[in-house]
């Protein structure tokens, strides 16, 4: 009698044990580990390949031989049922048993047994896995953007991230951009090179813009300090290549003039950008005021992470598709 007590008790330890092993590590982490030659991840990926049936099985034997034990203990001793009862809940709840322990080589060991166990009983548990609640998704924990923010620096500081750097940080930025503002990282209009519409292009004007490091240029109908700003059109440095000169910055320049107000964020940025196909906003205030401008890789470079800079022949900052016709349109 005490053999098949025995036996009943190691069976519960066995599935709980089994359990946890198989629950530490996702399939398909033990399915890129085991393709990278370690071969415990091999052997626990045999069996963990079979899904949710292992869980199916788990359970039967596991509460099986658990009823079993508890009314064995009960026919003997009240506070022998109620100190298996307790055993097993503290397994079951605080008991860790990682792949990477010697549970898991244990339950390595044994994977060979098993996976030919499941090879023959996986067209009856996986109907059964079909009735069990575990098929619905398991919850995320994340309720919120600031939960999914942590997560990325957790992830960044945990020891075994496989995750390059970079592209955490462009996940990170691509999830708070949004929370920011024009303000902060638009071009202030003191720092933005104006082009008169009158303005000769020559070789004189050609050399001034390159110097700017701006591929587009606000146009403005007067480029005296005395005169109230008007803008009206944009002019791109690309369109000044193999241009021999001699006409008007009007003459070159696109008439299209777009807006946007200093408080947005950059989510209505990126959207008034795929909007207007224009990759330079002019920023205004609530007084409708220009006080700077913001261009596409503004953005671009609030979600990478860092400066772009230009290579030789490519369109530097602020470059912008020439529009079709000529338009002022006001982003709300």
């Amino acid at each position: 009698m005490k053999i098949v007590y025995l036996i009943l008790a190691l069976g519960v330890i066995k599935c709980i044990i089994l359990f946890k092993v198989y629950r530490s590590i996702p399939a398909l982490e033990l399915k890129r580990r085991a393709r990278t030659a370690d071969k415990r991840a091999a052997a626990l990926h045999r069996v963990s390949a079979y899904g949710k049936s292992v869980d199916v099985l788990l359970w039967l034997v596991g509460t099986a031989c658990f009823i079993a034990l508890v009314v064995w203990s009960a026919r003997t001793n009240w506070w022998l049922a109620a100190v298996v009862m307790l055993v097993t809940a503290w397994l079951m709840v605080w008991g860790k048993f990682p792949a990477s322990g010697w549970a898991g080589g244990v339950a390595a060991l044994a994977a060979p047994v098993y996976s030919k166990v499941f090879y023959y009983l996986d067209p009856l548990l996986s109907r059964l896995a079909k009735l069990f609640p575990s098929n619905l998704p398991s919850h995320t924990g994340l309720y919120e953007k600031r939960d999914l923010v942590d997560l990325l620096g957790s992830q960044y500081k945990q020891a075994d991230n496989r995750i390059p750097e970079t592209d955490l940080k462009i996940a990170y930025n691509s999830v708070v951009f949004g929370d920011k503002s024009v303000s902060k990282i638009m071009t202030p209009l003191k720092k933005v090179k104006m082009v008169g519409a009158n303005d000769n292009i020559g070789p004189l004007l050609m050399d001034e813009l390159h110097k700017t490091g701006f591929s587009c240029f606000p146009v403005v109908k007067d480029t005296s300090k005395s005169a109230k700003m008007e803008i009206t059109g944009t002019l791109y440095l690309n369109d000044l290549i193999g241009y021999d000169g001699g006409g008007k910055v009007k003459d070159l320049a696109s008439h299209k003039v777009d807006y946007i107000n200093e408080d947005d964020n950059l989510r209505q940025v990126l959207s008034a950008f795929l909007k207007t196909h224009h990759h330079l906003l002019i920023v205004i205030n609530g007084f409708e005021e220009v006080v700077g401008v913001i261009g596409l890789e503004d953005v671009l470079e609030q979600i990478l992470g860092k400066k772009i800079t230009d290579e030789p022949d490519s369109q530097p900052a602020h470059d912008a598709v020439k529009p079709e016709q000529p338009d002022q349109t006001v982003v709300e």
